[in-house]
């Protein structure tokens, strides 16, 4: 069963709270939850997984946040399911800067030779938009 966007957006704010929250003691151990959620869905729930990126990036594009969405939750969907997510992820890029720039942050690592080849081109193409100064498409709410 897909998740709410109720459940979406608690999810995505107890991600960014448990990313700031030191490591060790008890308000971190009240989170442990969210790391095995956020896993579960990369694992099982690709279509979930994906919004709950998104959800993130919404709240928060720092790069701190980019960097650790990216490490962990985008690239184990990826991985897992490249084939089936990574269409959604071009055309996220696309019309959405923050998602654009998530990209930069991956790391080939144990992708699919393809995926790798098709993020890597979307990197490339957010990159020339970038110097060119280009105009990205207003994102509309859950077009991807």
């Amino acid at each position: 069963m897909p998740m709410t966007s109720s459940d979406r957006q608690r999810l995505a704010a107890s991600w960014l709270t448990m990313q700031k929250t030191p490591a060790l003691g008890a308000a971190r151990e009240d989170l442990a939850w969210v790391v095995e959620k956020v896993w579960d869905l990369c694992d099982d729930a690709p279509n979930d997984a994906f919004e709950f990126i998104l959800a993130v990036l919404d709240r928060d594009a720092s790069h701190a946040t980019l960097a650790i969405l990216c490490a962990g939750p985008l690239e184990a969907l990826l991985r897992k399911h490249g084939p089936r997510i990574i269409g959604r992820v071009e055309r996220c890029a696309r019309r959405d800067p923050n998602f654009a720039r998530l990209l930069a942050h991956v790391w080939q690592s144990a992708l699919p030779k393809t995926i790798w080849a098709r993020v890597q081109h979307v990197r490339e193409r957010h990159q020339a938009r970038d110097d060119a100064g280009g105009p990205y498409l207003a994102r509309p709410a859950a077009s991807y």
